[in-house]
């Protein structure tokens, strides 16, 4: 069974192109943290409100976008979220001119909502083209243009969402399949409750106590692969 169909291949192409994008926003919070934190003796706290903006549109915009996406389609999905995208990527040229933190801040979150949007359509797309069996594979397949320039913690980091993402939305229908993939996108709010309970914690502890956080997080990702594990054996048998 082919992972992808003849049929599917250039609309895959395309979809996975948009994989890029917000890999590429997700890596450019980093640098920003950095600049800022340099150029406005920032705290970590303060600096956080970054990736606060950031993941805290994906939460904003997610589900509004799984129910315009079912009121139309993925393309329609797709061309918002790029017009999102592009609208952010553009205030960044006046927040720059004014020097203001506020400015930057509005400038992601509106390009973060397009991330959202843009991850609202292409992921469930990706799945639906083609075999439900091979659909977690096409959707790594896909995820693995994510990581291009990150460091190698990044790339395993990108891998374990789409397999969470495809398991998340194994024999769902394909409406409620919409909806259900803007409750997986929302829940990158994580990124924004996380981030800066880290940074407090970097700035009252040190920033080597501060990897606790994360630490607690991998763990909950491994008991639900765990679950994942022993349900599909109960299941067989």
């Amino acid at each position: 069974m082919k992972t992808i169909e003849k049929k599917y291949l250039i609309p895959f192409c395309l979809i996975t192109s948009l994989f890029f994008l917000w890999g590429l926003a997700n890596n450019m919070t980093d640098t920003l943290l950095s600049a800022f934190k340099r150029i406005m003796s920032m705290s970590d706290a303060q600096t956080s409100l970054i990736q606060f903006a950031f993941y805290g549109s994906y939460f904003c915009f997610a589900l509004p976008a799984a129910l315009f996406i079912r009121k139309h389609n993925y393309k329609s999905g797709v061309i918002l979220g790029l017009s999102h995208y592009a609208l952010g990527a553009i205030l960044f040229l006046p927040a720059a001119a004014a020097a203001s933190y506020a400015f930057y801040l509005i400038a992601l979150y509106i390009l973060a909502g397009g991330c959202s949007i843009l991850e609202t359509a292409a992921n469930p797309y990706i799945l639906s083209m083609g075999s439900p069996e091979t659909a977690t594979r096409r959707l790594n397949i896909a995820q693995s243009f994510n990581p291009i320039g990150c460091i190698t913690g990044s790339f395993f980091m990108s891998l374990m969402f789409p397999t969470i993402y495809g398991l998340a939305l194994e024999n769902v229908d394909s409406d409620d399949k919409k909806i259900g993939a803007s409750g997986l996108i929302m829940a990158i709010l994580g990124g924004a409750v996380i981030t800066p309970l880290q940074g407090v914690i970097s700035d009252a502890a040190g920033i080597h106590i501060s990897y606790i956080v994360p630490l607690v997080c991998l763990a909950v990702v491994l008991s639900y692969a765990v679950y994942v594990e022993k349900l599909k054996k109960f299941n067989i048998s």
